[in-house]
């Protein structure tokens, strides 16, 4: 005796495909417009954006500080990202130090200088007399 093979039920939910995203989705979720950061009234950012702008010029001053004196290749990485991020006087994305700083009301050459004093001065103190 042959069994037959079950008949799918038209009201049970397809498989799950694996792969990509659906392209409406991936479009929604991978593109970020820089317009997207600012409140409609154009006075800068919203309060969540800066939040945001604020915990990753704070991320990136903690990263200095912290790995300003590393031997290790990950310290090392970290520290130099952070510098070349805070060096940098590109303007073209959001999150760049620049836009950073301009939405947070601060002066970027300002900041620079205030961080080159405060790594002398850490130098300063943890250097053996």
């Amino acid at each position: 005796m042959v069994c037959p093979a079950p008949e799918p039920d038209p009201a049970a939910p397809s498989p799950r495909r694996r792969g990509r995203p659906p392209i409406h989705l991936s479009l929604s979720l991978n593109l970020v417009m820089p317009s997207q950061f600012f409140a409609e009234d154009g006075d800068g950012p919203a309060p969540g954006e800066r939040r945001l702008m604020r915990a990753v010029l704070k991320d990136a001053l903690a990263l200095l500080f912290k790995y300003d004196a590393a031997r290790d290749p990950r310290g090392r990485r970290l520290r130099a990202e952070a510098q070349l991020w805070i060096e940098s006087d590109e303007a073209s994305w959001p999150f760049s130090f620049v836009n950073v700083c301009e939405a947070l009301d601060l002066d970027p050459s300002c900041v620079r200088a205030r961080v080159a004093r405060g790594r002398a001065a850490q130098r300063a103190r943890c250097r053996p007399r």
